[in-house]
C-alpha cells in the first residue's frame, strides 16, 4: 500500500496523491505532477506566479532581485550581508556552486521579485548509508505578503517539485519557526542541540552592537525578531554585566579545565584540505550514526572559498596522517568555533583544537566565541570545561522523512542518538 501526501496545486487548493514508501521490487513509485523547471504556475489567490529553477540559470537581473528582497524581507539583509566579501558573490558561492544539486524557487508579481527560497541537497551518512538531507536555505517574503499562508505553500511547491529519496533537516532558532514545526508536528532531535558561547571580553560581549549583529547567534532581523526584541524589557548594562560575570566564575569552580597527557601532535593553519580528509572522514564517522559527508570537495567549498566567510582551517597531525580539525571564524566582532571533529577516541586531539579555537579569536580581538554542540556528544563536556556555558537562544533540529522509509529516522528519537551536528552543517555561519 502506498502512503498519501498532500500537496499543494497551483491555485493554493490542497489535493493528496498517492505516493509509494520504499516501492517492492518490480512496483513503480507513483509521483504526482510536478512542475517543470522554469515553469510558470499561477498564485491564483495572490495574484503571483512562482518557478523553480536551478540557481546557475538566474539572471543577473533576478539576482540582484533576490537581493533587493532579503534586503527588505529581513529589514537591512540576513547576517551573511555583513561579511568582508559582496553580497552577490556569497550568493552564488551558496546556491549556484553548491557542489550537489541545489534549487531555487521564485515567486513573481509581475516582473517584480516578492518571494524566493533555496534547498540544498545535503549528503548526511544515515547509520553509515549515505541519504539526501534536504535543507531549505533563504527563505523570504516581501514583507506585504508575510503572514498570508504563503511560507506554506512555498514549502509545498518545494515538495512538490523534488521527489528525491531522503529527509529534510531544519534548525529553528527563532521561536515564531519553532511554533510552526511543532504545529505542523515534525518531530526534533531528542539529543539536545545546546548554543554555547563562551564570553572572552563581558563588556564587549554584552554590548548592543555585538548583539545585534548575531556574534551570540540572534542574528534574525526580521520585522517578528525586531518587533520581539523591542518588546523585551532590557535590563541596565551593568547589571547585566555584572550577570554575566557571576555566570563566568561559578562556571569556572564548577567546571576546571580539563587537562590530557601532551600528545605527539601538531596544530597548524592549511588553505584548503587536502585528499588525506577521505580517510580521515572514514574513520571518525564510524563514531556517529548522523553525519553529515565531509568529504575535499565539500569541505573544500564550505570552508576554503572566500566567498563563504573568512574562515580558518586548523588540522590536527602526526607523522603525516590526520587526527583532527577544525574550522574558526574570528573577527573583532564575533568568533565562532564552526567544525570539530577528530578520530574516534582522540577527545585529547579535540580538546586541543577547541583550546587553540579560544587562542585565535583573542589574537583576533573576538568579544566571544559561540558554537552547537549536542549535549549527549563526546566533545560537549570538553566544551563546557573549556568555559562554553548554554546561551538563551534556542536551536532545535526537525527532521521528516520524506519518499524514505521513517524507520531509517527511528533513532533520532532517542535522546543518546550518536548525532554529529555542528553550526557549520547549516548555513547559519
Amino acid at each position: 500500500m502506498g502512503r498519501h501526501m498532500t500537496a499543494t496545486d497551483g491555485i493554493g487548493v490542497r489535493t493528496q496523491h498517492a505516493v509509494s514508501g520504499p516501492a517492492p521490487p518490480g512496483i513503480p513509485r507513483i509521483h504526482p505532477p510536478s512542475p517543470k523547471l522554469n515553469e510558470r504556475r499561477p498564485l491564483g489567490a495572490y495574484g503571483l506566479t512562482f518557478r523553480m529553477l536551478e540557481p546557475a540559470s538566474l539572471t543577473e537581473a533576478e539576482e540582484a532581485g533576490v537581493i533587493q528582497l532579503l534586503r527588505l524581507a529581513f529589514n537591512g539583509g540576513p547576517g551573511w550581508f555583513d561579511l568582508p566579501v559582496a553580497q552577490i558573490d556569497h550568493f552564488r558561492w551558496k546556491l549556484a556552486d553548491y557542489p550537489y544539486e541545489s534549487f531555487a524557487y521564485l515567486g513573481e508579481f509581475g516582473a517584480e521579485i516578492v518571494g524566493f527560497g533555496g534547498r540544498l541537497n545535503r549528503r548526511w551518512l544515515v547509520n553509515g548509508l549515505e541519504r539526501v538531507g534536504r535543507d531549505g536555505v533563504e527563505a523570504a517574503l516581501h514583507p506585504r505578503y508575510q503572514n498570508q499562508g504563503l511560507t506554506t505553500l512555498r514549502r509545498d511547491i518545494f515538495d512538490e517539485f523534488d521527489y528525491s529519496e531522503g529527509f529534510t533537516l531544519s534548525f529553528a532558532s527563532h521561536p515564531s519557526s519553532l511554533h510552526n514545526r511543532r504545529k505542523r508536528g515534525t518531530p526534533s532531535v531528542a539529543n539536545p542541540m545546546e548554543n554555547l558561547v563562551r564570553p572572552l571580553d563581558v563588556g564587549r560581549h554584552i554590548h548592543p552592537q555585538h548583539m545585534a549583529n548575531g556574534a551570540t547567534g540572534a542574528s534574525s532581523r526580521t520585522r517578528i525578531a525586531l518587533e520581539r526584541g523591542r518588546t523585551r524589557q532590557q535590563r541596565p548594562e551593568v547589571v547585566r554585566r555584572l550577570a554575566w560575570e557571576w555566570r563566568l566564575l561559578r562556571h569556572r569552580l564548577q567546571h576546571r579545565p580539563l587537562h590530557f597527557r601532551a600528545g605527539g601532535w601538531t596544530i597548524r593553519t592549511v588553505d584548503a584540505f587536502d585528499q588525506r580528509i577521505e580517510a580521515f572522514f572514514t574513520d571518525a564517522a564510524t563514531q556517529f550514526d548522523l553525519i553529515q559527508v565531509r568529504n575535499q570537495r565539500f569541505l573544500n567549498y564550505r570552508y576554503a572559498d572566500r566567498r563563504a566567510g573568512p574562515f580558518t582551517i586548523r588540522l590536527a597531525e602526526a607523522e603525516g596522517q590526520i587526527l583532527g580539525y577544525s574550522v574558526v571564524r574570528a573577527t573583532s566582532d564575533s568568533g565562532v568555533l564552526a567544525d570539530l571533529l577528530a578520530l574516534p577516541g582522540r577527545e585529547d586531539v579535540a580538546d586541543a583544537l577547541i583550546k587553540d579555537a579560544l587562542t585565535l579569536a583573542r589574537q583576533a580581538g573576538a568579544p566571544s566565541v559561540r558554537t552547537w554542540m549536542m549535549r549527549h556528544h563526546p566533545y560537549h563536556r570538553l566544551l563546557v570545561h573549556a568555559g562554553f556555558m548554554q546561551n538563551q537562544s534556542i536551536v532545535e533540529p526537525g527532521y521528516e522523512a520524506k519518499h524514505m522509509d521513517p524507520v531509517e529516522l527511528e533513532f533520532l528519537a532517542d535522546p543518546q542518538a550518536r548525532v554529529h551536528i555542528v553550526i557549520g552543517d547549516t548555513d547559519h555561519v
